[in-house]
């Protein structure tokens, strides 16, 4: 497990636990996992609880996937030019459903970028949740959506941390992605961000959905992995249980 944690050492305890467990390292619970990083002084910072959202989100909570599609713009600077990330957030399964890096947010833009997403997903009647951005509250936009059969949700004014879902986000590609990556141009963002975003659905845990990844909640597979790491503790478990039983028979004769 040390030598594990020695390839991921920034990585807060409770997703280094599933991660461990998911790629069959060791089973272990949390508490155990804290305490064994503790004693080798190897939490390095990291031994906070990752917060999975804020109150003052949107107090409705997704009841499946496409219940709420959250959506903002975010100021990308690549090679001293600025441009501007759109992305669309599946609220249940926290999965990505689409991004594109534009060089303008004229409403047009924006109009085209929901229309994509939609003929993606042709059945889904989500809720949208953005902000009070002048893209978002134009009679076109207004029109779009009425088209689409897309119910629109504003955030609260001057209350971003309402539609905290996309906000965080939007922190972590460019905590994770961008910044690492420090693209020199529009092409290279391009094919970081192409890149980051099928690690973020298919391999990175999500704190906000009991560390599975968002793919697996939105493709309907959440259960299933619950269910397989708990088989796997539950084994080991009983496996050392009987190793210990073993030892002490031995010791006994």
């Amino acid at each position: 497990m040390l030598a594990y944690r020695d390839l991921h050492p920034d990585i807060g305890y409770r997703k280094f636990t599933w991660q461990m467990v998911d790629e069959n390292v060791a089973f272990l619970s949390e508490s155990k996992v804290y305490d064994i990083l503790s004693e080798h002084n190897r939490l390095q910072g990291w031994n906070r609880v990752e917060n999975s959202g804020t109150e003052k989100e949107y107090r409705h909570k997704p009841k499946h996937v496409h219940y709420h599609w959250h959506t903002d713009i975010a100021y990308v600077k690549v090679g001293g030019v600025f441009y501007f990330l759109i992305m669309m957030l599946d609220g249940y399964s926290r999965y990505l459903l689409d991004w594109e890096l534009m060089t303008d947010m004229l409403g047009g833009s924006v109009e085209g970028f929901v229309q994509r997403v939609k003929d993606k997903y042709p059945h889904a009647k989500p809720r949208l949740i953005n902000d009070n951005g002048s893209q978002f509250i134009s009679h076109d936009f207004k029109r779009l959506l009425q088209k689409l059969e897309i119910q629109q949700i504003f955030t609260r004014r001057n209350h971003p941390q309402t539609n905290g879902k996309i906000e965080r986000l939007n922190g972590t590609v460019k905590q994770e992605a961008l910044r690492p990556g420090q693209p020199s141009d529009f092409a290279e963002a391009w094919e970081i961000l192409n890149k980051y975003s099928y690690e973020y659905n298919h391999q990175r845990l999500h704190a906000g959905i009991n560390f599975l990844r968002p793919a697996d909640m939105f493709f309907g597979r959440g259960g299933l992995v619950l269910n397989e790491r708990r088989e796997k503790i539950e084994n080991a478990r009983a496996d050392r249980k009987s190793k210990n039983r073993e030892e002490k028979m031995k010791t006994l004769h």
